[in-house]
This record gives structure tokens, sequence and C-alpha cells, in this order.
């Protein structure tokens, strides 16, 4: 189950509802089932190569800037609206739900029709209400651009489907300005037949504004670490590494010099500024294209990972364990619904002595979080029954590893 990558380890259980280890087998192919020999040399030959090639990549480092962390500034928006969907096939709100009525009557006014009596639309069941939201990628986008919408009923429709949204204004979900930023009309698509009051309209929504997010501030850019590597540690090595390919010669480095050739001696490159933040300045040549140097930064390898932080995830829909880092137990006893009593650590491993189920005895000072979850899977321990025997290690005080749930 140990596995090792980069200088640190991963190891994750995942449990079947009969408390069984699902694991990988390796098959293994042997020269004597080639028809020759000379093909099993040049399959080995192949496999050399190939190793040697991963071999190298791993010392350059596998681990990229851009796989742990991210730009600052990299947001995706919503905007939202809310509009009618015309064309049902009576599946709409009816004329019950009021808010639909008026939004017909607003809109037979603003073309002119105004409607004298609000019961003539009481038997119109062909439209529904709807919210109307559009999602703007990351990296921004143009005006002129098509995005898909997403539309949900609010009122007592059944269903969208055949339905036709007409054309919508879309502003910011904050409703942080006033202007319209995107229109959004068409023919909607349910994806999900269990679903039919959520459709999307495929490129439904043309932008009438540019997204455009700036990533530089005060000459300085700032990486976000993702959550999972969010620690002082990684935040260092992730400073050191971007310091390193950017001021050593061997590296082309962009180290500044004056007008005599001399290096210009300055604050470092990039400074871990927290656990999830390193900060790092772009020099002043480098500002007439900062893409480029954004890039260079992105596609820094980290030379030197950290130890990976012990740390237990439980995901409470899947029951599935899962463990990074170097986990382990002091000596305890804990009781089991359906178990019985646990010894982990200074029992007897084979007997039990008197009910209790030791792990690992000679190791007196501790023992793997592994052992555990071997051991209660060996004698058939269902999921529930393992995560309640991580919880109670963890509120013990005996488990020497953060403790997160997943969803």
């Amino acid at each position: 189950m140990n596995s090792e990558w980069n200088g640190s380890s991963a190891r994750v259980a995942r449990l079947t509802k009969s408390g069984a280890w699902q694991g990988k087998q390796t098959r293994m192919l042997h020269s004597d089932q080639f028809s020759d020999r000379s093909s099993a040399f040049r399959i080995a030959a192949v496999c050399v190569a190939i190793a040697g090639a991963w071999l190298s990549a791993a010392a350059r480092g596998e681990v990229r800037v851009q796989d742990v962390s991210r730009l600052q500034g990299l947001h995706t928006n919503t905007l939202t609206g809310f509009g009618l969907v015309v064309g049902l096939k009576s599946t709409g709100d009816g004329g019950q739900y009021a808010n639909t009525v008026r939004a017909l009557q607003q809109l037979h006014r603003r073309y002119e029709q105004p409607v004298l009596d609000p019961r003539e639309m009481k038997a119109n069941s062909n439209v529904a209400m709807v919210t109307v939201e559009v999602t703007i990628p990351q990296h921004g986008a143009r005006i002129g651009e098509r995005l898909d919408v997403v539309v949900s009923c609010i009122g007592p429709a059944k269903s969208l489907e055949g339905g036709q949204l007409l054309t919508t204004p879309l502003q910011d979900s904050m409703l942080m300005t006033p202007d319209i930023l995107a229109l959004g009309r068409g023919r909607i698509e349910i994806p999900d037949p269990k679903a039919p009051t959520r459709g999307v309209i495929k490129g439904g929504a043309t932008l009438e504004s540019d997204f455009v997010y700036n990533f530089i501030e005060d000459q300085h850019i700032t990486l976000i670490l993702d959550e999972s590597h969010a620690n002082f540690p990684m935040a260092q090595m992730v400073a050191r590494a971007i310091e390193h390919e950017l001021t050593s010669e061997e590296n082309g480095g962009v180290l500044e010099r004056d007008a005599d050739g001399r290096i210009v001696v300055a604050d470092n490159v990039a400074v871990a500024t927290g656990p999830n933040q390193v900060r790092v300045r772009i020099p002043s040549f480098e500002m007439a294209r900062p893409a480029a140097f954004m890039a260079r930064v992105l596609e820094t390898p980290i030379f030197t990972m950290p130890k990976q932080q012990a740390r237990v995830v439980i995901n409470r829909m899947t029951k599935d364990i899962a463990f990074t880092g170097v986990v382990t137990i002091s000596p305890t006893v804990l009781q089991v619904r359906g178990l019985g009593t646990v010894s982990v650590g200074g029992g007897d491993e084979k007997s039990g002595g008197g009910g209790l189920l030791g792990v690992d005895s000679e190791k007196t000072g501790g023992v793997a979080f592994e052992q555990l979850l071997q051991t209660l899977s060996q004698i058939k321990a269902s999921p529930e029954q393992m995560i309640a025997a991580v919880e109670q290690l963890h509120r013990a005080g005996t488990l020497h590893a953060q403790l997160v749930y997943a969803e």
C-alpha cells in the first residue's frame, strides 16, 4: 500500500459494502511468452528507455507550481435574470401563479398590447416563469461570445420540455452594477428527464460586455495554493522553487542588471506570505510581456516536496477512508458496536487475550494507521464500523492526524 511520490507518500483505502479491500493487481509478462528471444530483448529495451525517460522527468520535477496553485484573479462570475418560457404543452404555471400573470401583463404593455382584464391570462398554461443563469469562465470572456444558459422553474410548472426562452436581460448576480451584461434566449433542452423543470440552452447567452480579469497588482502576481496543499511548508517550497528558477543563472534566470552589466541586488522574487499565498515580483524588463513571465512561473517544477501532513479523510457518502502522510495511533482500547472491544497496541494479535483484538503488539509506542484498517478488514468490519472506530480514536486523542470529512 505504500507508494513513493517525489519524496512523499500517499495511501488510499477503498471499502466495499462487505468491508473488504479493493486493490490493484499487476500482471508481469515474461520473455517466454514471446515468440522469440529477440522480441523479448526489444521489448525490454523499450521498457528501459521509457523508464529512463520517466526517471529523467522525475529528476526534473514532476510537480509544477500550476499543479498545486492558481493565479489570484482567476475566478468565475455568474449572471442572473428572470425570464419567461413560452411554447409549453400545457405544463406551464397556469393562471394560479400571480408572478407569471404580472410578468405577462408587463410584456404585453411593453409591446403595446395592453391587457384590459387580468382574468384574460388565467387560462394560459403554456408559459412558465424561470430563473436564468450564465457562468462566465474563470479566464474571462469578450463581447459577442456565446455561453450556455441554465433555466429553472420558479412556480408550479411541471416541465420546460419544448419551451422557448424569450429574450432575457442578465445582470451581475450581486447586483453591483445596473448594466445589462448579457442577453439570453433560445430553445430549451432537458439534460435529465427526471428533472424536467431544469433545462439548458446551448450557447443561449450573448455577452454584451467584456470580462477581463487583472492578475497584476503593484508589479506583483499572487499564487493561491489549493486547499489540499495549503500549508506553510508547501508555500515555502513553492517560493523557493520559483526563486531558484527565476534567479539561477544556469536556468537562464531573470536577474536584473544595471547599465554596466552588474547584477542588481534586490528583494526576493518570490515570498511565501501565508500558508496558501506566494507573492511573486515581476522584474521591470518583464512587464512588457507579463504573460510569458506568468507562464514560466506556473511551469516551474517544485524540486523538493515537503513531507505530507498526516491527514485522514472520511467520505460520508461513499464510506471511503483515505489518508496521507505518516498516521500513527497510540496504544488504546476502544469499543466498537457490533465488534466488541478492540485493543490497539499491547494486545495479543493472534489470540486477542480475553476478547481483545491486538494490533501490532510489538510496537508499544504506537501502531501504523494502515495496520488498524487491515485488521478491521480481516475481521469483516463494515465501512460504518471502521469509520466509527476512526472517529473514536480521534475523539480520544490517540489518532495522531488531522481528521477531515468530505461529502
